[in-house]
């Protein structure tokens, strides 16, 4: 036994250091000093600031002048991570720098997370599933591309809290002994706690957990572990309230982020109690006991009725402040909230987004049978509409489209809602199949409209493509009995169908995309160009309290990179700010007009990119007192990157509509 364990560490360990090795290639591509993202600076940025201060300032002076950036509405764990984690290494090793814990930390976070899913998947169904499961993982092009060393942005950390907070609640609900049980709620609970202050979208993590919940509750016919729900809910809900101004009153992208993460937990926790008041303490008790499963539908649709009321009544906010319902144009000219396509799935995740699609669906099937068809047809549609959502929209039309995959996600909550209800007996580990089916669903949906999610679903994805291998494998191995010895076939046909779906490309061959997408990701951001170049020339020429009017992309390399204070940046904080500025600066119709926009925001220089200069009329080669080129000093009108210092003239005033936070109608 000691010798079988050693032998699967040993495997995933090789499995963590492949991962690894892979999200390693071409860091020599990056430039000293850079990421190859612009969020991942956001994050040095205020890492810089805690490790400078202890603690990040309650606002943030030197970007989002004049009024500058609330810190108080800002989920900033991530950044506190850096910090310390760097003073911890450089007690150690001094030569470690905050650059290299940034540069570094994706790697490992992703190899936490990925170690975490081996050794649970190992414990629960063997060391053949998890290596499938991690070595897909490992390859995934989806799962490298925000994952690779130098990335900087706080994804990996957020898979890893995701992963930890999921896995632990399912270890706690195998185990038999209440101690262990009560220590496993404990930490499931405390990881959502992290990860509640870590991201905005955490709430999906959660909600995979309560959708779990809501299948034992719909499945029990008493109050099992009550006690121990409130215990974990109080684990994260109440520090969440006490300790994060953005739980007390959020504002802007925060604006619904208490009651996403607040109403789902606490609404199942007021039904579950409810019922148990009505089948034990009611004069009609009696009456109701035996229909207690029915009792609990009933609760669960009425609570879902009233959330689908609260989003009704709250749907104007919600456009304008949550992803991805937002339709502004802001939001759409974002790339990594761009639409996904088929030929999108097939290069991030081969063939694997086709096996662990069928995966689920012959899962649900395989297990509950007749029964089953009630949550897997809605699948099939939901598989259909997000998938070959392009064909769909070339025969019918995108509103149709967006129906039927409206359609799709209703009638699959229903669907599982009503097969828990109906489902008799239990089977093993039916909470890890169902946590990993609502995993894919929810994420998956949220990938369909918004490409930057894809990196969360591989888990799911790899977890059902694993299970239909071993399937597959054990039907051929069991029914057709060839001459060949049962074990060997049972480890000879999974490693060959592993080897199609890595290499073979006719089948999707990802692997051979894994390293390419791992150094295509090394571009790092500004890289070696013109842009490094003025940002160096900044950091090296401008005063410290020079203010740097740019586009918003720019925004924290300009903190970082160039050592100066900015307007506007890609935290998106003020999103019409940035709306004004592309309108009064951009494409500004007279010199003053960009001039009093300017003034109001207290900018003392002004970078244009080669296309922004060519759009802005006030600037296209005219001389002018107010915008003096200072960079470059040589051939400037023939420069791609410039940057003017701003003489303003005395009748310049600044104009309160040009730091307005909303359209005037609004």
């Amino acid at each position: 036994m000691k010798i079988q364990k050693l032998g699967a560490t040993v495997l995933i360990i090789s499995i963590l250091c492949l991962a690894a090795f892979i999200r390693l290639q071409g860091i020599a591509n990056i430039p000293s000093g850079q990421l190859t993202g612009s969020d991942g600076y956001f994050y040095y940025w205020q890492a810089q600031l805690i490790s400078e201060h202890g603690q990040l300032p309650e606002r943030d002076m030197n970007r989002w002048l004049p009024v500058g950036r609330d810190l108080g509405q800002i989920l900033n764990l991530y950044s506190y991570i850096l910090a310390y984690v760097h003073k911890a290494v450089a007690w150690i090793l001094p030569n470690i720098t905050l650059y290299h814990i940034t540069f570094y930390m994706p790697v490992f976070c992703f190899c936490i997370g990925l170690g975490t899913v081996c050794f649970f998947f190992y414990r629960t169904f063997g060391l053949l599933f998890a290596s499938i499961v991690g070595v897909l993982l490992a390859t995934l092009p989806g799962t490298i591309s925000r994952s690779t060393a130098g990335f900087g942005d706080r994804d990996s950390w957020c898979l890893m809290l995701g992963i930890l907070a999921i896995t632990t609640y399912l270890v706690s609900l195998q185990q038999h002994h209440p101690r262990k049980h009560l220590l496993w709620t404990l930490a499931s609970g405390f990881t959502i706690f992290l990860g509640g202050i870590s991201w905005e979208g955490f709430g999906v993590f959660l909600s995979i957990i309560i959708l779990i919940e809501i299948w034992r509750f719909l499945t029990f016919e008493t109050e099992e572990g009550l006690g121990l729900y409130l215990l974990w809910v109080c684990t994260f809900v109440v520090p969440l309230y006490l300790i994060s101004p953005v739980y007390q009153s959020g504002q802007g992208f925060a604006t619904h982020l208490a009651a996403l993460m607040f109403a789902p937990p606490l609404a199942l926790l007021g039904i579950r109690y409810l019922r148990h008041l009505l089948i034990t303490k009611t004069p009609f008790a009696d009456k109701l006991r035996p229909h207690a499963r029915t009792v609990a539908l009933g609760l669960t649709l009425a609570g879902i009725t009233l959330a689908l009321g609260y989003i009704l009544i709250q749907q104007n906010t919600f456009a304008d402040t949550t992803v991805p319902f937002s339709q502004n144009a802001l939001m759409q000219s974002v790339a990594e909230l761009e639409n996904t396509f088929l030929m999108y799935w097939m290069t991030h995740y081969g063939s694997v987004f086709i096996f662990g699609s069928l995966g689920v669906i012959m899962l649900v099937l395989r297990y509950w049978k007749t029964q089953g068809l009630i949550f897997a047809v809605p699948l099939t549609l939901f598989t259909i509409t997000t998938f070959y959502r392009t064909v769909l929209d070339s025969l019918f039309g995108i509103s149709v489209s967006n129906f039927l995959f409206g359609i799709a996600i209703a009638t699959c909550i229903i669907g599982l809602f009503v097969l828990s209800w109906r489902r008799q007996g239990r089977l093993e580990n039916e909470h890890i199949y169902i946590a990993f089916a609502v995993w894919s669903l929810f994420w998956i949906a949220l990938t369909r409209d918004a490409k930057r999610y894809n990196f969360f679903v591989g888990v799911s994805m790899a977890f059902f493509t694993a299970d239909l291998i071993l399937f597959l494998t054990a039907f051929y191995a069991d029914k057709v009995k060839p001459r060949l010895p049962h074990l060997f076939l049972k480890t000879a046909i999974p490693a060959l169908m592993l080897a199609l779906i890595l290499f073979y490309a006719p089948v999707g061959g990802h692997a051979n995309r894994a390293i390419p997408t791992a150094i295509k990701s090394r571009r790092a951001t500004p890289g070696r160009g013109s842009l490094a170049q003025a940002f160096n020339w900044m950091k090296d020429n401008l005063p410290a309290n020079a203010v740097m009017a740019a586009h918003w992309n720019h925004g924290s390399q300009l903190n970082v990179l160039a050592g100066v204070k900015t307007i506007v940046d890609q935290d998106h904080y003020i999103s019409h700010w940035i709306d004004l500025y592309q309108q009064h600066v951009n494409f500004a119709e007279t010199e003053r007009e960009a001039l009093e926009f300017l003034k109001s925001h207290t900018a003392t220089h002004l970078m244009l990119t080669g296309k922004e200069t060519a759009t802005a009329p006030f600037l296209r080669g005219e001389s002018s007192s107010a915008f003096v080129p200072i960079y470059p000093t040589e051939n400037f009108a023939k420069a791609l990157v410039k940057v003017w210092e701003i003489r303003y003239p005395p009748n310049i005033k600044s104009n309160p509509k040009y730091l307005a936070t909303r359209f005037p109608q609004e």
